[in-house]
């Protein structure tokens, strides 16, 4: 009977020790930059998202934003390919004003902001 109970005690302590090393494992993974690298060809917004991270240009969801006297408006939306790739049609929407495209963080995937777009 003490045999069981002092390997009971022994694969709970080891058991213990796992679980105490797995946690801070796990939340050691470092989240990865994007980068939103847009191109201005009409009647679309385009371009293609850049990380350190393959796992980070598919499936991430884009807005194009324009900014008027403080005011912020969604023109369109649309998700990245496989590799990155990217399109926001918009047509005869764009008017004068500050445009950027934003990505959405995804999962171990940073969100970010293209740089400001000024057309007048």
């Amino acid at each position: 009977m003490l045999h069981r109970r002092t390997a009971l005690a022994a694969l709970l302590a080891c058991l213990a020790m796992l679980v105490v090393v797995a946690v801070p494992a796990a939340g050691a993974a470092k989240p990865h930059a994007t980068r939103v690298i847009v191109s201005l060809k009409f009647p679309a917004f385009h371009g293609s998202l850049k990380s350190g991270d393959d796992g980070c240009l598919g499936g991430r969801k884009l807005a194009a934003v324009r900014k008027r006297a403080g005011k912020k408006k969604v023109l369109g939306r649309t998700t990245s390919n496989a590799r990155g790739k990217w399109a926001i049609p918009v047509g005869k929407k764009v008017t004068s004003g500050e445009y950027s495209i934003v990505v959405a963080p995804k999962g171990e995937c940073k969100g970010a902001r293209s740089k400001a777009l000024v057309i007048d």
